[in-house]
């Protein structure tokens, strides 16, 4: 797999994020079960595709710090994004096309990381806290790019 490739694969999880959030606006006022369906089912799509990406990487011959690179640039890229539209700009100043862009990667995994900052926010849920929420959806997106990227080398040499 080619590492230009890689790069076009690593736009799928924000492309979840963003099916998941246009679905999502369509259901709320539909059926309950199709919304239940579209948020629970984003955390485990993307978990498996960045596991198979990873895996799929490892068995080409790519090093893994160009591998990681390839395929969380989008990733860095969106935080960047979310950190000037969020931090940077003020209400008045915000697109709502860059702001939406911004948090579509991190968009999937976001239910699971909301869960392991809630507990240390102190009762309260602020900008801080959907900051490092989504922080660590990227970086849980990364470390399951990385653990499929280990599964996958160690596939290849046993």
């Amino acid at each position: 797999m080619s590492l230009w490739l890689v790069s076009l694969l690593a736009l799928v999880p924000g492309l979840i994020g963003y099916l998941a959030n246009l679905l999502v606006s369509w259901t709320l006022t539909g059926p309950v079960w199709a919304f239940a369906a579209v948020f629970y089912l984003q955390a485990p799509l993307a978990a498996v595709f960045c596991l198979w990406l990873g895996r799929r990487c490892a068995r080409s011959r790519h090093a893994f710090p160009a591998a990681l690179a390839a395929s969380q640039w989008a990733n860095a890229l969106s935080f960047l994004l979310y950190l000037w539209q969020f931090h940077l700009c003020d209400d008045a100043g915000r697109s709502f096309f860059w702001a939406l862009l911004a948090q579509c990667p991190a968009g999937p995994l976001l239910s699971w990381s909301m869960r392991i900052v809630m507990p240390f926010s102190g009762g309260t849920w602020a900008q801080t806290e959907t900051t490092i929420a989504t922080a660590l959806s990227l970086v849980f997106l990364a470390i399951l790019f990385s653990l499929g990227f280990w599964w996958g080398r160690r596939k290849k040499t046993a």
